[in-house]
């Protein structure tokens, strides 16, 4: 939750292998941390960093004098600096707070308060005697760093600029400093433009401890880590009062709801610090990080499921023994290991994200540094890499951020990756946010943070995404007459050939909501019994419209998207069409074989069109009788069916209707004199559209009901945390 990484590594119970009472992984065997202020960067603000345990020293120096020439310390104030120099930060508050009953004068004594708040990551209370210390005249470059942190992990960033800038008046050149000034300008930015996201506390999983690294099991479970009461570890009552970290596990029970969290059954748990836990994708490797509760020595183990519990863990040997490796992620196919090493040869300082290839006799290769792009001089951890192995997730404290650590994501593989990318609230806030996992669509996971709201150090939350608007909307119209069309049926069909459905209403208008990254195709009909008579100006009578679709997908949707399309419906034609070329021996009903190829034309549209049903019109002169013509022209129709029902065509789409000399098209009567090319014009063969069966036409779909709902992959998402309605979040208020 604070700026500086050391202090939050070292006394925050937050990571891993950093949770030790008074070992930080800079610290050497003798109990010296060298490395422990290293806030600003540059040759001048390093020597201003190293001023404030020289400063508490010192006053631990005046108390240690009592009974000499310099004045006497009182005893609270005496036991209080003793306290703090062995980091016992509970003990020496209360011993500050007594000496300040007695001496409200000493102006320092409201600064050592406010230092072992933030110390003990407290850092509302460390808001406050902040303020106080500023207020009694307090002023040095240690507080306008240290308080700039506060009230930056507390969003406050307009006063958190306020305090580095009072504090480049001591280093007037600190070039950290002024990236910390524009990253709390970026972070106003940010929360007032937040990402699409909802983050909720999971209180089932939470308490006054810290609990993170949270990952999904098989079967409904979760595995975490926490420093819980019940962790097998001594309490550190003068730090933090909290147990060292162990595994634990929890299951979705018959009521679907989640079990009490208990200690991961086998022989993980120790009476040091176990945590970050990394499943392979069987669910029955186990890979995490151990530290030593003798000499805070970090490494990652692997262990195997052995009955209901797990097995002896095995070290996985990773670089040199000085070096403290830890936070375990996996690829999904397990040929590579990304980690976190301290201060290793080659890395950029700090705590470096590395990855290592397995080999084809199992064995892992010689780690390789993820490079500039990925790590800073300060601390980059917890990697979680999704499962398509080319997205990588984050936290570190040395890219521009909200405050303290912040969760980020790079695009790449292997060694190769793009430049980070902050993920921005409300993912981040001002305080540390880290641990994060991430299911395969990208929309839901978990994350831990020490964010305000929270019922813990640091808290587990469940993140989603809130999908984009996608909405669909058109009109149905004859295309003809541009006439809207009630009442029609329309079909919203997706790629499982499930489908929405709904109607037109009086304005021939639909509406449906879509999802983004989805194949669809859109069809509308009309139901004979819909179409109203004024549409047309065809005889009084209900025609037919022929179905339309189209197609179309909303994959790249970056942003709220309403879909327009109008779907025009064309008429079925009432009208006969004439075949051309259909022609028969004088006298005969019997198809000649030059008239097959206009046929065949009719009989590709009939296979085109599996709903249509049709009509075959056969039309004689006027010469001959009106018996003789009506038999030769129902003969010679059924030859056109005989013809089309040999070639594939269903019996029951097929009519023969012959019409003799009944519809003559010209003058070409009985007594008129007309030439041979006028009574060819009624020697004819058509065929009219009957019927268009809409059961056959549209394929008959599985039907959805309701709103779409996620893969049952996300059950373990929605199992924890009850349905709410998404919204886009708003501005957060300032903490």
């Amino acid at each position: 939750m604070m700026l500086q990484p050391t202090y939050r590594i070292g006394l925050a119970l937050l990571f891993v292998w950093s949770i030790q009472v008074g070992i930080s992984w800079g610290q050497d065997s003798s109990g010296n941390n060298p490395g422990k202020d290293k806030e600003p960067k540059g040759k001048v603000a390093k020597e201003k960093a190293k001023k404030t345990p020289g400063f508490i020293q010192k006053l631990a120096d005046e108390s240690d004098t009592l009974g000499s020439k310099k004045p006497a310390v009182n005893p609270d104030k005496l036991e209080g600096n003793r306290a703090f120099t062995a980091e016992n930060y509970f003990f020496a508050i209360e011993h500050y707070k007594k000496a300040l009953r007695v001496d409200k004068k000493d102006i320092q004594l409201p600064f050592l308060i406010a230092e072992c708040y933030r110390l003990a990551n407290e850092i509302k209370n460390a808001d406050v005697w902040y303020a106080r210390a500023v207020k009694a005249g307090v002023s040095n470059d240690s507080i306008h760093i240290h308080y700039g942190t506060i009230l930056r992990a507390l969003e406050k960033y307009p006063e958190a600029v306020e305090q580095y800038q009072a504090y480049l008046r001591y280093a007037p050149q600190d070039a950290y400093i002024k990236w910390l000034i524009e990253s709390c300008r970026l972070a106003q930015t940010w929360l007032g433009n937040p990402a699409r996201y909802t983050v909720e506390n999971l209180q089932r999983f939470n308490t006054k401890n810290s609990e993170f690294g949270i990952t999904p099991m098989k079967f409904n479970a979760v595995l975490l880590s926490s420093t819980r009461p019940d962790a097998m570890g001594t309490k550190l009552y003068g730090r933090l009062g909290e147990d060292f970290s162990d595994l634990f596990e929890s299951y979705v029970d018959g009521q679907n709801k989640w079990s009490k969290l208990r200690p991961i059954p086998g022989m993980i748990n120790t009476l040091g610090n176990d945590a970050t836990p990394c499943l392979t994708s069987d669910g029955n490797t186990l890979y995490f990080t151990r530290c030593s509760n003798k000499n805070g020595a970090c490494r990652i183990y692997r262990t195997t499921r052995e009955g209901a519990g797990w097995a002896e863990p095995i070290l996985v040997p990773i670089m040199a023994d000085t070096v403290d490796v830890g936070h375990p992620a996996l690829t999904v196919n397990e040929d590579k290991m990304y980690f976190v090493a301290s201060n290793a040869e080659g890395g950029y300082g700090a705590k470096d994200i590395w990855f290592m290839n397995r080999s084809e006799d199992d064995t892992w290769e010689e780690p390789v540094n993820l490079g500039s792009t990925v790590n800073t001089e300060r601390d980059e951890m917890f990697p979680f890499i999704h499962s398509s192995d080319t997205i990588l997730f984050f936290s570190s404290d040395g890219h521009p951020g909200m405050g303290g650590l912040d969760l980020f994501k790079t695009v790449g593989g292997g060694a190769e990756w793009e430049q980070a990318e902050n993920l921005r609230n409300p993912l981040n806030s001002g305080a540390d946010d880290f641990s994060i996992t991430v299911n395969e669509k990208l929309t839901s996971g978990f994350l831990a943070s020490s964010r305000l709201g929270g019922r813990g150090s640091d808290d587990i939350y469940l993140w989603n995404f809130i999908p984009y608007r996608v909405t669909l909307s058109g009109k149905v119209y004859d295309d003809t007459t541009g006439a809207v069309i009630f009442g029609a049926n329309v079909r919203l069909v997706l790629e499982d050939s499930s489908f929405f459905e709904t109607t037109t209403d009086s304005l021939g208008q639909f509406y449906f909501k879509l999802r983004e990254d989805v194949q669809y195709r859109l069809e509308a009909d009309v139901a004979k019994e819909k179409i109203p008579y004024q549409v047309h100006s065809a005889p009084r009578k209900r025609l037919l419209y022929y179905p339309t679709d189209t197609t179309f997908n909303t994959n790249q949707t970056f942003d709220d998207t309403d879909w327009i399309i109008d779907l025009p419906m064309r008429l079925v034609p009432t009208e006969e069409i004439r075949l051309s070329d259909i022609l028969y021996d004088f006298d005969k009903a019997t198809l000649r074989p030059e008239s097959m190829i206009s046929l065949d034309s009719l009989f590709d549209f009939l296979q085109k069109s599996q709903g249509i049903s049709v009509a075959i019109h056969s039309h004689t002169d006027s010469r001959g009788s009106e018996s003789y013509n009506q038999n030769l022209s129902q003969m010679r129709a059924q030859s056109v069916v005989d013809y089309l029902v040999s070639k594939g065509i269903t019996q029951d789409r097929l009519s023969a209707q012959g019409h003799g000399e009944s519809k003559l098209i010209n003058r070409c009567s009985d007594d008129a004199k007309c030439s041979e090319e006028e009574h060819q014009l009624n020697r004819r063969t058509t065929f009219s559209i009957t019927d268009i069966d809409l059961d056959r036409v549209i394929v008959k779909y599985k039907r959805v009901t309701g709103e779409e709902t996620e893969d049952a992959e996300e059950a373990i998402y929605k199992a924890i945390s009850d349905k709410k309605k998404m919204s886009r979040p708003g501005r957060q208020a300032s903490r």
